[in-house]
């Protein structure tokens, strides 16, 4: 009887023990094995980082620009400068989402709307004009020696609109469009690269230089 009792105790005692561990192991802070995520290296700087768009077209300084991550075709336009008096900016989605390595291009307007757009809304007012001959023929300006196609002042290769150009000796609308298009690409940093555009030759400029200024 007395062994079985001590066998009886024995027993109990290393029920006990295991119970104690068992505690400890579930007692243990979930901190000593609980998984903490990490971000990904390098992820704050994509979320800030700024995206490179070209412009090009009717802006005041078409080129590459960096621009806010999640910006818009209008904020593209506004680091360019701004849309020229020449661009048509119902040709261009402003909301367009901008990514990197995208290129918005304002459009300009048809020659016929260029010329809409100069012409006086005051009837009485163009008539006036036409009276007082405010835009003097090319061949009495270069008479008189003042060397002006206009009245006033010579024609700016790097600002002129195309209805300015065409009073140019020489020079219709699809001359005036090219010369657009050249100042866009390359701009002009002397009066005689405008004998780069086509169709402008020596003889053509001699007669056009007395008007041209940059």
């Amino acid at each position: 009887m007395m062994e079985r009792g001590l066998r009886g105790k024995v027993a109990a005692l290393g029920a006990a023990v295991v119970l104690c561990a068992g505690g400890s192991l579930l007692g243990s802070s979930p901190q000593d094995t609980a998984v903490v995520p990490v971000p990904a290296a390098g992820t704050s700087a994509v979320q800030t980082r700024g995206v490179k768009v070209y412009v090009s077209g009717a802006v005041v300084n078409p080129g590459l620009y960096e621009i806010p991550a999640g910006s818009r075709a209008t904020a593209a336009i506004a680091a360019a400068g701004g849309m020229t008096l020449e661009a048509n900016p119902d040709k261009v989605n402003l909301a367009k989402l901008m990514k990197d390595g995208m290129q918005v291009n304002v459009p300009r307007l048809s020659i016929r709307q260029l010329r809409e757009q100069a012409v006086p809304i005051n009837a009485d007012a163009a008539a006036e004009a036409a009276v007082s001959n405010t835009l003097e023929p090319v061949k009495t300006a270069a008479e008189s020696g003042r060397g002006t196609a206009k009245a006033g002042g010579k024609v700016r290769l790097n600002t002129a609109t195309a209805a300015e150009l065409t009073a140019l000796p020489g020079v219709g609308d699809i001359t005036a469009q090219r010369i657009l298009e050249y100042r866009t690409a390359h701009g002009f940093a002397s009066i005689e690269d405008v004998m780069k555009v086509k169709g402008i030759g020596k003889a053509k400029f001699s007669k056009m230089q007395p008007y041209l200024e940059l």
